[in-house]
């Protein structure tokens, strides 16, 4: 451990105890990174999720959630679909895309538009004609299709009957109460995963950069105790009071929050930011102590000096020149 040259050696001590405290923040800010991969495998998540042909169960929208919709109509006698439609593979059936600017959004306004076109919710029967349905979209998803949870069961919205086929994505339906409608692929998880991927790059920016900063002050800090300037530590043991300060005040708006949105905070997080602040409080008090002692050394030694005038000391005889106050010989 370096020797910073204080008379007492418990201050050589505790000015060491103040990087070990920096070494605690970089450890914490490296923790940084754990939710930034959670972030990335979140977003890879949905990426893949958007561009995929699966079913998922959904609610009724209950915001401003663009929703598509596919409706269908038997293949006409002449073998041949309106300009508006698309045939399917098979040539059995139209397929119809509705976009939510057509209707209000929600399931039961799609299966009305629908009706209202001549038309019903299309029944994907098999692989090929998912595939013709998603390729019909162009991306443009999620589109609601004609199945429906009724009593419990997913069911056909025409006839009722149980479905022949289904393309259920990775643990749908997942049975949430509410989520009795179904839609094909989930374009708009691209915007979400584009959001948890800058998501992602902000933690990490944060954390290097809380790192950079640390690691800055570190040499700040190092150089002020060697060469016992009280300015520059004073400047740092007032940062770590402020960013104290910030940290507690963060704790209280977390649990404040929580509180008011009816849910629990992690114990995790609030142990590890109490940590936090404990430290940098505990970093700006032995900093400014340190200071203190700095200053009071110092007018000890400029006390303890004597003062020099010309060549002669005050108060001492110089050979051949009288004291002021003594008898001259």
């Amino acid at each position: 451990m370096p020797n910073f040259n204080f008379p007492d050696q418990r201050d050589n001590k505790w000015a060491n105890y103040l990087f070990a405290g920096r070494g605690c923040i970089i450890c914490v800010s490296l923790l940084g990174f754990i939710p930034a991969g959670i972030l990335f495998a979140s977003a890879g998540e949905a990426n893949t999720a958007a561009g995929t042909e699966k079913w998922f169960s959904v609610a009724e929208p209950q915001d401003a959630t663009v929703f598509w919709g596919v409706c269908q109509t038997s293949m006409p006698a002449d073998g041949r679909c309106d300009r508006a439609s698309s045939s399917t593979t098979d040539r059995t059936k139209c397929l119809y895309p509705l976009s939510n600017i057509l209707y209000s959004g929600g399931f039961k306004e799609y299966k009305q538009a629908c009706v209202k076109k001549g038309f019903v919710p299309v029944i994907i029967e098999d692989e090929k004609q998912n595939s013709d349905v998603v390729l019909m979209l162009g991306g443009n998803t999620p589109a609601w299709i004609g199945l429906e949870k009724t009593l419990g069961e997913w069911r056909l919205s025409d006839s009722g009957a149980l479905p022949a086929y289904t393309n259920w994505h990775a643990d749908e339906p997942n049975g949430i109460d509410g989520e009795d409608y179904a839609v094909v692929g989930m374009g708009n998880l691209k915007l979400i995963a584009g959001a948890l991927f800058i998501a992602a790059l902000g933690v990490i920016a944060c954390a290097l950069l809380t790192i950079v900063v640390v690691c800055l002050i570190c040499c700040i800090q190092y150089s002020a105790l060697q060469n016992k300037n009280d300015g520059m530590l004073t400047c740092v043991s007032l940062c770590d009071a402020c960013c104290g300060c910030l940290s507690c005040l963060g704790i209280l708006a977390g649990v404040r929050e929580a509180v008011a949105a009816g849910g629990s905070v992690s114990a995790i997080t609030i142990i590890v930011r109490i940590i936090c602040t404990v430290v940098l409080l505990g970093m700006a008090y032995i900093g400014w102590t340190l200071k203190t002692k700095i200053i009071c050394q110092r007018q000890g030694q400029q006390v303890a000096q004597p003062v020099i005038l010309g060549q002669a000391v005050m108060g001492q005889p110089v050979m051949g020149q009288p004291v002021m106050g003594q008898p001259v010989m």
